[in-house]
This record gives C-alpha cells, sequence and structure tokens, in this order.
C-alpha cells in the first residue's frame, strides 16, 4: 500500500512537468541575453503535436533571446526561401521570426527579423512569414523566432521552402537609399 501511495504521488508531483521538456533537438539558444529568459517546448493544442516557447523569467528582462537553427546553404542557393510559422504572443515587448543567411566569414548576403512589423502585447496564433533570396555565394542560413523584453511566445507549424519568384521579397541585406540627399533643411 505504501509503494503504491509513494508511486501515485510521483505520478503526481511530475504530471505538471511532463507537459515541459528542453530546447528541442536542432535548435539552439541564442541572444544578447539569453540568461534572462527561459526556453523549452510543451503540448500543443492538437494531439501529438508540440510547442516550443522563450519566456522572460521577468518584467525587467534585457535584450533578447532566440531558439534557433543553422543549417549549409548549398541546397539553397540561387533559391527563393520562405521561413514561416506561427507565433502567439502573451504580455510581449517584441516577438519575431528572423532569418539570416551568411556569406563567406558569416558576413550577412540577406536579413529579415520582422522589425517593422513585430507581434506585440497578448495576441491570437498569427501565421508569420519571411522571404528572402539565397545567392550563390550563400554559406549558412541562419533562421529562428525571438523574444525581446518582457512577455512570452509560443511557436509552432515552422517550414522552409524553396518558393517562386511570384513570392514577394520581405527583407534585404542592402536597404533602398534615396539616389540624393533629403531634407538637408530639416523642414516639416
Amino acid at each position: 500500500m505504501k509503494k503504491r501511495l509513494t508511486l501515485a504521488l510521483a505520478l503526481v508531483l511530475t504530471a505538471g512537468t511532463a507537459l515541459a521538456g528542453p530546447i528541442p533537438t536542432g535548435w539552439f539558444r541564442a541572444g544578447t541575453a539569453p540568461a534572462d529568459y527561459e526556453l523549452g517546448t510543451d503540448k500543443g493544442d492538437t494531439a501529438g503535436t508540440w510547442n516550443a516557447y522563450i519566456k522572460a523569467k521577468s518584467s525587467a528582462a534585457g535584450g533578447f533571446a532566440t531558439m534557433m537553427q543553422t543549417i549549409n546553404a548549398s541546397n539553397y542557393r540561387g533559391k527563393r526561401v520562405r521561413l514561416s510559422g506561427v507565433l502567439r504572443t502573451q504580455d510581449a515587448n517584441k516577438s519575431q521570426l528572423w532569418m539570416r543567411i551568411d556569406g563567406n566569414d558569416k558576413h550577412p548576403v540577406g536579413f529579415d527579423n520582422m522589425d517593422q512589423r513585430p507581434l506585440r502585447d497578448t495576441t491570437g496564433w498569427t501565421h508569420c512569414e519571411i522571404v528572402l533570396d539565397v545567392p550563390a555565394e550563400a554559406v549558412d542560413i541562419a533562421y529562428g523566432f525571438l523574444l525581446d523584453g518582457k512577455g512570452s511566445v509560443f511557436a509552432r507549424d515552422f517550414r522552409l521552402e524553396v518558393v517562386g519568384n511570384e513570392v514577394p521579397v520581405t527583407g534585404n541585406i542592402h536597404p533602398v537609399l534615396p539616389l540624393a540627399p533629403v531634407n538637408m533643411g530639416f523642414g516639416p
């Protein structure tokens, strides 16, 4: 009887932690302040699915943390790729998908981090995507999702796929610059 009670108590105590897990295989933690954040996985909304998450340990979390992967670019050179995923935020300062394409010596040759279109505050599940061209000189592709500051972000249904040129690019390493100086007199 005592043995069964101990086993039952152990099952009750571990039931809450069985739904959360470590960073999934193939992914890793990075950022400017990863120690300020908890990263892991939990059960998804439907049977057999999982969500990844990044949660600030306090409302004073500084910098950002990301869950990311880096892959060899050889299968994608000369192609246009789309990173897509679904994010949900809770009291988030700022959350984003991001993708960077590196050339030699980790010199970026393509980049988008949704900085002009982040998710903020509390949102439902929101489809996000980034589309970049992978040039011939690309060496690797790094991508993931991040949380900057307070709150939490949850992620699911990530895909990296080749798309056609009819799909518009969302970011670039080289911003479009004006051809001549603009508003040198600082007027309205």
